[in-house]
Formats: structure tokens, C-alpha cells, sequence
């Protein structure tokens, strides 16, 4: 008992019970890695199962892309309202904002080339930016949406919410609707016609609480400094 007491007995039991702990700290640490490890491989796999099933879906919509189209096209000619005998004509611009005032464009096509006033005007065939107010042979003078005092009617959001918007400038419009229509940023502006085109989409909501209604901002999806090329859509 008193030969256990001393410092030398510490000693001598602290380097026999030196290796069981040191084996104990380590398996505990092996354990805890392997637990750790089985756990994060765990979540990989379930994170991959579900980016294969987003992939499968994607895949899905990419495979049924021409069915829609077709059907589309099919239930157009059906109606009567196919694009067939749409006739569209290339224009370059020659000045654009920043050279002429409120968001006015010149473009080198015109009476030579069938251009009349009215005639819509748009950016990459899915854009409407703006229509023909002035024509001369060989020019014309394109006014866009956009344009302060200028009103226009487009459809917004997934449900397609009919509004009236008003053209504040630079590519920008503004429209008010009720505090309980379901808007998002990002939702898209689009004409009401049966070809698929776009005005804008929805930038920013505002909304005061002590208003019914909220504020829309939506943007035409491009910069208009940077404007080069448009197509004009030439009525019948």
C-alpha cells in the first residue's frame, strides 16, 4: 500500500496504462471518423438520386420540346393563325438613344422595302421593342414601347394577368395591379398574340402597406446603347 503511494509507483503504473489510453483516444477517433464518413457518404448519395431526378426531368422537357412545337404549330394551321406568311425583314440601326431623344431609333430599311407606319418592330424575333412611326424610302424612324407616354397592354406572371403599363424610358415600364395579384421578380412580360414574344420581365415590386395596389418595374431584356440589328414584321 505505502510502495503504491510513492511518486514511483505513479510513475510506473502511468506507463503501463499510457498505451491503453492512447489506443482507447485512438480508436474513439477512428470510430468517430467512420461514423462521420458513412453519414456524409450518406448524403451524397441521397443528393445524387435527386439531381438525377432533376436531370431526368430536364431531359424529359428537352425530349418533348418538339412535340409542343408541333402540336402548336399543328393547332395554328388548324386556326388558321399559323406563322407561315409571316414576313420579317432585317434592319440595322444607324442612331439609337444616347443620339436621338426619347428612346427613338433610325433604321436603314424602309418604303423600299416595304416598311409602313404601325409595322412592329423586334429584337432576335422574340422581343417587341417598339413599332414604325415614320417612313422614307430608304429609312424609318422606329418609336419604341419604352418611350415616355406611351401605354401598352401585355400579359404578366404564370397566370397571365392582363395590365396596362406605361413606358418610363431607357427600356423600362411601370404597371399597378391589386396587392393580392401573385407576382414574382423575374416573371416574364409577354404580348398578347398567339406568336410567343416578350416585352420584358419583372425587375422589381413595390408596395406600401398602406396602399391596395403595388407597383411593377419590368425591363426589356437587353441594352439599348448596344442595340445594332432589329426586325421589323411587315403587315399584310
Amino acid at each position: 500500500f505505502f510502495i503504491f503511494r510513492t511518486d514511483a509507483a505513479k510513475g510506473i503504473v502511468n506507463k503501463i496504462a499510457f498505451p491503453f489510453w492512447k489506443a482507447g483516444n485512438y480508436m474513439t477517433e477512428r470510430f468517430s471518423n467512420f461514423f462521420s464518413i458513412i453519414s456524409s457518404k450518406k448524403s451524397l448519395v441521397l443528393e445524387n438520386r435527386r439531381l438525377e431526378g432533376e436531370l431526368s426531368k430536364v431531359n424529359l422537357a428537352l425530349l418533348m420540346q418538339p412535340v409542343i412545337t408541333k402540336e402548336n404549330e399543328d393547332l395554328k394551321a388548324l386556326l388558321g393563325r399559323n406563322d407561315a406568311n409571316r414576313k420579317v425583314i432585317l434592319g440595322v440601326v444607324l442612331k439609337k438613344p444616347s443620339l436621338t431623344p426619347f428612346d427613338i431609333l433610325v433604321i436603314d430599311v424602309g418604303k423600299n422595302n416595304g416598311v409602313k407606319e404601325g409595322d412592329k418592330v423586334l429584337y432576335k424575333d422574340a422581343i417587341v421593342i417598339g413599332q414604325i412611326e415614320e417612313v422614307l424610302d430608304s429609312f424609318s424612324k422606329v418609336r419604341l414601347y419604352s418611350s415616355p407616354g406611351q401605354k401598352i397592354s401585355a400579359l404578366i406572371g404564370s397566370k397571365s394577368i392582363q395590365i396596362s403599363a406605361d413606358g418610363l424610358g431607357g427600356g423600362n415600364f411601370a404597371a399597378k395591379l391589386p396587392r393580392g395579384a401573385e407576382i414574382s421578380e423575374g416573371d416574364a412580360v409577354t404580348v398578347p398574340n398567339i406568336s410567343a414574344s416578350v416585352f420584358g420581365f419583372v425587375e422589381k415590386i413595390e408596395a406600401s402597406p398602406a396602399d391596395s395596389f403595388q407597383k411593377i418595374i419590368f425591363k426589356a431584356p437587353f441594352n439599348l446603347t448596344e442595340l445594332n440589328f432589329v426586325e421589323v414584321e411587315i403587315q399584310p
